[in-house]
């Protein structure tokens, strides 16, 4: 089988995902680890009838804004795709692909763009999920005694399915960083380590300042004693929360450092909100914090009115909203999480929050909600247009909105737009660095005067 061709590209722009784009014979050319105005050699991936996709092998003219990758797995871990740009040329790109998406989908430019939210480059993430994969010899050997060759516990592959082993990971925060290296280990010694699916990390913070990581292990059945005394041993050691999930939601307690359940800290507003394995929460726990206060100021004072929080989670913002002054119902589709809500409320002495469940992208859905002055949405990647489409047929004075999808997130704001809602501001969350991920905070203000939506373009 022959090597494949290696081409000379010039790479004229960067894609919305990071990706360099080029041309070669006509056709675009998306290479990924490559930056606008670099000529590079690549060699082709995957071919599509309109675009082709290269993987890089050498930088052959650099641009200004690349720098060295500090992990060494860049280019095979599919976690990190923008480590070979400058933090601050990142800002940038994820800027300018904001406010591309806002004007091809509604001509839409905001009144003002305000100072990004940054987070440290590297250090900084405090919750992930990493898969695992355990590989098998002959069949036939396996059946009979169980033979392994390998386990890995790390992140998925950059170009593929598999899994790359990770020891220590930079942008995981310090006391996450080298769990992934410590759970290799104790996995590959665990008797039946197929029946681990993936695990998640995080961390909880105590009122008193202490930090202690958290370990959730997601398997198919029910480990023996030996295989969670083993895990026991990985949480002992690192003072680590250790819990494990199993089929139909099982939740069990194994350890505990502390009597607390997890929890973080939005210390600006006397909080601790509490969470269960599973529940969402932001990875990044600084540009949350920083998040939060944004919002907040941005909403100015409470005035006695009454604020919708949809997709209110554990109460990330619904609390701190409460805690400001604001009289708040929090709307959330999973009824765990209204537990959850209702708890964290109860815990931190609140009383002006409600929480409740309702199918947010269901038809009608604030149908039988009573008046509200402003609205937060902080939907999945899918967006809110439901909402969206609501709040159109019964304006409200001012609608936040928090996104982890700047696509769905341009669809929704065209339709305010269109409703007579005007983008008053707006400004880039760089809650993941060295990714191509992107979230926006923005805040519209009701006008009163609908204007035509503009044909989308392509």
């Amino acid at each position: 089988m022959s090597a494949p061709s290696v081409l000379r590209i010039d790479i004229d722009a960067q894609s919305h995902d990071g990706r360099g784009v080029g041309r070669v014979n006509g056709k675009a050319a998306f290479v990924a680890g490559a930056l606008a105005g670099e000529t590079v050699e690549a060699v082709l991936h995957k071919s599509h009838r309109r675009h082709d996709e290269y993987r890089l092998r050498a930088v052959i003219v650099a641009a200004a804004e690349r720098v060295e990758a500090r992990c060494p797995l860049v280019g095979r871990c599919g976690g990190c795709d923008l480590q070979h740009q400058s933090p601050a040329a990142q800002v940038d790109h994820k800027t300018r692909v904001v406010l591309d998406l806002l004007k091809r989908q509604g001509g839409i430019v905001p009144v003002e763009l305000a100072e990004p939210i940054v987070s440290p480059a590297f250090g900084y993430r405090r919750r992930a999920r990493l898969a695992v994969s355990t590989d098998r010899g002959d069949a036939r050997v396996g059946a009979r005694v169980g033979a392994r060759v390998g386990t890995r516990v790390g992140f998925r592959e950059a170009a593929g399915t598999g899994v790359v082993a990770v020891d220590r990971c930079v942008v995981l925060a310090p006391p996450l960083a080298p769990l992934p290296g410590r759970l290799q280990a104790a996995v590959a010694g665990l008797r039946r380590p197929r029946d681990v699916g993936h695990i998640e990390l995080g961390l909880s913070e105590s009122r008193d300042g202490a930090i202690h990581p958290l370990i959730h292990v997601h398997v198919a059945g029910s480990l023996d004693a030996a295989d969670r005394d083993r895990l026991m041993t990985v949480a002992r050691e690192a003072a680590t929360y250790l819990s494990i999930g199993g089929p139909g939601g099982r939740l069990d307690d194994v350890y505990r450092p502390v009597a607390e359940e997890p929890g973080y800290l939005l210390p600006e507003f006397d909080l601790r909100i509490g969470y269960r394995p599973g529940d969402f929460l932001q990875g990044n726990g600084e540009v949350n914090r920083r998040l939060v206060g944004r919002l907040v100021d941005w909403l100015g004072e409470p005035n006695g009115r009454r604020l919708l929080d949809a997709f209110a989670g554990v109460g990330n913002f619904a609390l701190a909203l409460a805690r400001r002054g604001f009289r708040v119902l929090a709307l959330e589709g999973d009824a765990a999480m209204v537990d959850r809500g209702r708890a964290n409320a109860d815990a931190n002495g609140l009383d002006t929050v409600e929480f409740a469940q309702r199918n947010l992208t269901a038809p009608a859905p604030l149908e039988g909600v009573g008046p509200v002055d402003v609205a937060l949405l902080d939907p999945p990647r899918t967006g809110a247009l439901a909402l969206v489409e609501a709040l159109a047929a019964r304006p409200v004075a001012t609608v936040a909105y928090v996104s982890c999808a700047p696509a769905t997130f341009a669809r929704d704001a065209a339709a305010l737009a269109a409703a007579g809602y005007r983008l008053q501001r707006l400004c880039l969350v760089d809650m993941f660095p060295q990714t191509g991920h992107i979230e926006v905070l923005a805040a519209f203000g009701f006008s009163g005067r609908p204007r035509r939506r503009r044909k989308q373009t392509r």
